[in-house]
């Protein structure tokens, strides 16, 4: 740390008065082990909690070539995506949201970490356009499963379910699948309501069930998440904003031929599906459905709509010590389905809006 020694607390309490104390770690500290214990003790009083799976006995660091913007602080891997001012389940949170990924690929981490430096403390507006849940059962010759006759009965006969949009597959003679859709216009609350209701448990008692694990059951939230960045700070970074916008309009341009985001969007989803203890297809079927750049004066608005899929139940319990604490970290009570969208919605703007940066900054070297 220079010269100058500086006591462990003492230079606990300075971060806590730096705007970006994580980045703070990364130019006053040179010995990777001390960094990551501070980064650990720094998380530790800042969110009140204990990080059991990061003592300093498996302090653990992987060494790639190439820039790896990722914060270790142990175990776990935390590539500062610092995410805030952010519009979560309807309240504005205005401090750093650290979203923790298992990944330290290079070329992704440099685009989480660019878009967290282009948003800065850019709010970022996340919106829930619609949702629906599906529901699978596979039946037997010997005890045929009418799903969409059980979902029927049992939400019309209620008040509040009743108009919930129900679509059905394979519902005639000779089908041994079932696939049920049920509908629920913005914001969601109806059927995230009927998710955590008797109703909904009754009627996963009433049916057999899937032998396709990994699709059954499961909501799909369809979003949008947008952010306007001032054209100063991109050229601050050292980005052309004629390259930037370039950037989008040649993506756009190779969309039909050869989807370049995929692999970063992909590779987003999966690293985060995994830090939290989800199955990975989850992430595989997830998508985003548009994204759109535009300018307006001295700052740019960009928008992604994203498809996000999310399994309807898993529980805090269930999860490994790592899980746990990824899900401390993240500040998170209880793994409610609506809010993780939410903030998987958010982190696909920022590797977006990283993705650009990064591809504009290597054209403007040229």
């Amino acid at each position: 740390m220079g010269e100058k020694r500086i006591s462990l607390k003492d230079f606990l309490t300075r971060l806590k008065s730096s705007k970006k104390p994580l980045e703070e770690v990364d130019n006053l500290v040179e010995n990777e082990n001390l960094a990551a214990l501070i980064r650990r003790k720094y998380l530790e009083e800042k969110l009140g909690l204990s990080l059991s799976a990061t003592g300093s006995s498996i302090l653990d660091f992987v060494e790639l070539e190439g820039k790896i913007s990722y914060k270790p602080i142990g175990a776990i891997q935390v590539p500062v995506t610092v995410i805030g001012p952010i519009r979560i389940d309807g309240t504005w949170i205005r401090a750093e949201k650290l979203i923790p990924l298992a990944s330290i690929y290079p070329a992704l981490m440099r685009s989480v970490e660019l878009g967290a430096k282009l948003l800065e403390d850019t709010r970022i507006r996340i919106k829930i356009n619609r949702c629906w849940l599906r529901i699978f059962t596979i039946s037997t010759p010997e005890k045929r499963v009418d799903l969409c006759n059980i979902i029927e009965n049992k939400l019309l006969a209620t008040e509040t379910y009743s108009d919930l949009r129900i679509i059905c597959y394979g519902r005639g003679a000779g089908h041994i699948i079932n696939t049920v859709m049920i509908g629920d216009q913005k914001p969601c609350i109806r059927l995230l309501n009927l998710i955590e209701s008797n109703i909904f448990k009754e009627i996963l008692l009433e049916t057999q069930g899937s032998l396709i694990p990994i699709i059954t059951p499961y909501i799909v939230f369809d979003m949008n998440a947008s952010t306007d960045i001032s054209k100063n700070k991109i050229e601050e970074l050292g980005i052309k904003y004629s390259m930037f916008m370039e950037s989008y309009n040649t993506i756009e341009d190779l969309k039909p031929i050869d989807n370049s985001l995929l692999p970063v969007i992909l590779g987003v989803l999966t690293s985060f599906y995994l830090s939290i203890g989800l199955k990975p297809e989850y992430a595989l079927r997830s998508e985003v459905k548009q994204y759109m750049v535009s300018t307006r004066f001295r700052r740019v608005n960009i928008n992604v709509n994203p498809r996000i899929i999310l399994p309807v139940y898993f529980t805090y319990d269930e999860m490994t010590l790592m899980n746990k604490e990824i899900f401390n970290i993240l500040q998170i009570n209880e793994p409610k389905p609506n809010y993780l969208a939410e903030l998987i919605a958010s982190l696909l703007l920022v590797s977006y809006i990283g993705l650009l940066g990064d591809i504009a900054r290597n054209a403007s070297q040229l």
